[in-house]
């Protein structure tokens, strides 16, 4: 994911849709970019689903995040 379009959290609840822009990856291969593209779900779940951690800063932001891998994340607009 290389940019992040950020939309409000619900408070009381987790529930939370973020825009993205970034690649599709299957099978650990690269199989297109992605733009205007939202991934949605309760933040409480979603951070218990994060598997990996990259060692990627992306370098070309000021926020300095590595890739990072989440299992069973809900995606619209592919």
């Amino acid at each position: 994911m290389w940019r992040i379009q950020t939309r409000p959290t619900a408070s009381t609840t987790g529930d939370f849709s973020i825009g993205i822009v970034g690649l599709y990856v299957e099978n650990g291969k690269i199989v297109k970019p992605v733009n205007e593209m939202n991934i949605s779900g309760n933040m409480n779940e979603f951070w218990k689903r994060l598997a990996e951690v990259g060692n990627d800063p992306y370098v070309y932001s000021s926020w300095r995040f590595p890739s990072l891998y989440f299992t069973e994340v809900q995606f619209s607009g592919i």
